[in-house]
């Protein structure tokens, strides 16, 4: 139950302590709906891309707790939703997308799971936010592989990409301009997640509908 005073908005304990970081959370829920939208267009993948819509919104009720309550047990559900997603997310994207066997897209999970503890050991650098240099490192690289190849979904990973880069930079910062700017930039680090998990997993349904189209799974008539 130990307070945790890890942003600059917040400024003692209690409830609703961070107003702007606690509900710009509600970004999440719309980038969840808008994936769960775009879903009932797939065919058999439609389950998978329903558990990243359920996971991004996860996300953001873990994140609103954690940011409302500011409590050590709130921290691990904001934190275990994040890593969740992306561990799902590289699973289908090695399975689905590059075709890869379940043991080498296993071997992928734990070499990144690996390098995210790693750069978690270091949470004085960048505000914390070396703990997500893998998957920034991931994302930009599948959006470079899509468009060198011109694979479905390359713009919607370059985008991701880009906006990752930004939203990393923001919440790096955040500490670092309290003094001058006492609301601090984690708030946009909510606001412009919430778009690069969106964009992420849109990405992701374009590739496998994409596949689904060529093998008469969905009507030709349902764009990528």
């Amino acid at each position: 139950m130990a307070y945790i005073h890890l942003y600059c908005e917040r400024l003692a304990p209690g409830l609703l302590g961070e107003p702007v970081n606690t509900l710009t959370n509600l970004v999440f829920f719309a980038a969840a709906w808008l994936v769960w939208h775009r879903t009932a267009q797939a065919g058999a993948w439609r389950n998978r891309g329903r558990l990243l819509a359920g996971l991004i919104a996860l996300i953001g009720a873990g994140s609103f707790t954690f940011h409302a309550v500011a409590t050590t047990w709130a921290e691990w559900l904001d934190e275990l939703p994040i890593l969740l997603f992306q561990l799902v997310f590289l699973w289908c994207y090695g399975r689905d997308v590059l075709g890869f066997r379940r043991v080498v897209a296993g071997l992928g999970l734990v070499v990144f799971l690996a390098l995210v503890v790693q750069a978690g050991r270091y949470p004085a650098l960048l505000n914390g936010s070396l703990a997500y240099f893998p998957a920034l490192l991931v994302l930009l690289g599948i959006g470079a592989y899509h468009g060198l190849t011109q694979w479905a979904g390359a713009r919607l990973f370059l985008a991701a990409g880009g906006v990752f880069v930004v939203s990393v930079f923001f919440r790096s910062i955040d500490m670092a301009v309290c003094p001058s700017f006492t609301l601090g930039t984690h708030f946009l680090w909510h606001l412009l997640n919430a778009a690069v998990l969106g964009l992420s997993a849109l990405g992701l349904l374009d590739n496998v509908m994409e596949e689904e189209r060529k093998l008469g799974l969905i009507p030709d008539e349902v764009r990528t």
